[in-house]
């Protein structure tokens, strides 16, 4: 998650759209007083920054690299919320679910347990990458000005910066290489695009 307010934009991460890339990559344009939150595990090229702070002398407030809009919202104040561009990214729900499936089975840091989990078995399991909670306020509203389209981030990724004045070039590829292709019958096709009903609604993607 970042707040830049060199730039004035907010990026919100959701799960499985290249967030860390383009966190990594969007670090280059920060500013000295930018928040950048941690990534786990660690990726070259990106530099936490102040995303833990003291509010009027009280108890420490923490940024977070998944942290729902509306979080955000509350620790830098409505004005500064509204006044910013705020953004993030979606992908088409199959392509994803199959994403976050191979992550579970095949990333070293998320597989314990997952080793042999089938594709039928993770539909069943209840565990899916639904973000509608980190961009969708408490009565429904879009709290984001755009959700940017996975398959097509590269360009609408420079019409934000040349909208508001930064140039980022997409070029980290960071937890690469658990992607497997798994055949989806029609009736699970269905039932993803049921669980992202939610989501489907602001980003429009259709069977």
């Amino acid at each position: 998650m970042i707040v830049s307010h060199k730039h004035k934009f907010i990026f919100i991460k959701t799960q499985k759209t290249a967030g860390t890339s383009l966190e990594v990559d969007l670090n280059r344009v920060l500013g000295p007083d930018d928040v950048a939150t941690p990534i786990s595990p660690p990726v070259e090229g990106h530099q936490p920054q102040n995303y833990a702070f003291k509010k009027f002398g009280f108890i420490p407030k923490r940024f977070s690299n998944h942290m729902a809009a509306a979080k955000v919202k509350k620790l830098v104040g409505d004005e500064v919320f509204n006044d910013y561009f705020v953004f993030c990214v979606e992908r088409e729900p199959v392509d994803k679910f199959i994403s976050f499936y191979s992550m579970l089975k095949k990333s070293p840091d998320h597989n314990k347990g997952y080793d042999d989990l089938t594709w039928e078995k993770y539909l069943e399991l209840n565990r899916f990458p639904l973000d509608t909670f980190r961009y969708v306020g408490a009565k429904g509203e879009l709290l984001v000005d755009q959700i940017l389209r996975y398959e097509t981030l590269g360009e609408d990724l420079k019409a934000i910066g040349d909208r508001i004045g930064f140039d980022v070039q997409l070029k980290t590829k960071a937890k690469a290489g658990f992607r497997q292709d798994v055949p989806v019958t029609d009736a699970q096709r269905q039932f993803i695009y049921d669980t992202f009903a939610s989501s489907n609604k602001f980003t429009g993607y259709t069977l």
